[in-house]
């Protein structure tokens, strides 16, 4: 592919890989410490600081109930979440409502990417959102394969509907959302949450604004270890009222058989098809059910009663067609959806926000949709 088949920034931003050897990858389990190192220096070079109103980092329990470690193990005992507060809160109080609070998760093909180089992104969606965004840093295969990534999401939902009230957020009012891998662990959540069970509607917008009276400075909650009061009782996922999905993979029919697939899945672009598989191969169990939606989200059985949809994907990516035939499904099944591909970009480009141009108008767009239909 040539240069002007890009967006200029995309192809200045990509240029010796593009001129050059072009995207391949070679990932191993033997590899994976030393790529994630890779990763998080390559994104750091490319990422500036971004201030959001509030930020904190919050530490939950995994053992629901039972007493912490004093030296926890992080992912075994314990799950990171970062929590960012834009400067909406401060109208909390005077217009008597919460703010909407975004679940996101990170992308990474289930092996890789952490909160840290999604800080920027995620601190953009809360102040464009007008939402409290909450990220966990949910854990990642080969040391943690599937399912473990969808159980993380379930308890990071949990803890945001009993606790997001004691940063503004309304958890009546919760969206899910993510990119890449992140984008197929919203879209469980969501499939999860349509049988999860939830007494969320007798929280009241007293309670929501007194949860803020209560804590005498938010930044007191930073690093406090949080345990679920509903120990040893069913999961309880609150139901969703929006999902904001970027370039994702969800499954709904072996990713070879896609146009788009073929077209940019060589390696001349972001994300080639052999690191896919090697992805998947790492994250998925032998033996798993390829049909499991956990897996899977665009083969669910029944997608209707989902949360309305804002599903983007990418011109130049190997995803595209699966990503915009999820949203078919979904439209079909009855739900609103708002598709919306971005030309002249490849895989992974709105965590370059910063860079492109066209990354930081969608990231606008999606404020503006998210605070008119969520």
């Amino acid at each position: 592919m040539g240069k002007n088949a890009f967006d200029p920034e995309v192809y200045e931003f990509y240029k010796a890989a593009i001129d050059g050897a072009g995207f391949s990858a070679h990932i191993s389990a033997a590899d994976i410490e030393k790529l994630r190192e890779n990763e998080i220096t390559s994104h750091a070079a490319h990422l500036d600081l971004y201030e959001v109103y509030e930020k904190h980092d919050v530490i939950v329990d995994r053992k629901r109930g039972r007493r912490v470690k004093a030296d926890p193990e992080p992912e075994k005992d314990s799950l990171l979440l970062r929590v960012y507060v834009p400067e909406a809160v401060t109208s909390v109080k005077s217009d008597g409502k919460g703010l909407p609070v975004l679940l996101y998760f990170h992308g990474g093909g289930f092996i890789m990417g952490s909160i840290e180089d999604h800080d920027p992104l995620c601190g953009k969606l809360a102040d464009e959102c007008g939402a409290v965004v909450i990220a966990p840093e949910y854990r990642l295969a080969p040391e943690y394969p599937f399912p473990a990534c969808i159980e993380d999401a379930v308890l990071t939902a949990e803890w945001a509907m009993e606790n997001a009230h004691l940063y503004g957020g309304d958890p009546r009012r919760m969206l899910a959302g993510g990119d890449s891998s992140g984008a197929n662990i919203a879209a469980v959540l969501a499939l999860l949450a349509k049988e999860g069970l939830t007494d969320i509607d007798s929280l009241t917008d007293d309670e929501v604004l007194a949860g803020i009276d209560d804590l005498k400075g938010i930044e007191d909650l930073s690093g406090v270890i949080f345990r679920n009061r509903h120990s040893g009782q069913q999961n309880r996922i609150p139901e969703l009222s929006g999902l904001i999905l970027l370039y994702g993979v969800y499954g709904c029919k072996p990713l070879a058989e896609y146009e788009s697939a073929k077209l940019y899945g060589d390696g001349s672009c972001v994300l080639p098809l052999n690191a896919i598989d090697t992805m998947m191969e790492l994250y998925v169990p032998e033996g798993t059910d390829p049909d499991d939606f956990r897996l899977n989200p665009g083969k669910a059985a029944d997608l209707s009663g989902m949360p309305p949809a804002i599903v983007v994907t990418a011109e130049f990516d190997p995803l595209r067609d699966d990503g915009e035939e999820f949203a078919r499904r979904l439209e079909k099944a009855g739900n609103s959806v708002e598709l919306i591909r971005i030309d002249g970009m490849m895989h992974g480009f709105a965590l370059y926000w910063q860079r492109f141009s066209k990354a930081t108008k969608l990231l606008e767009d999606i404020g503006r949709i998210s605070r008119h239909r969520f």
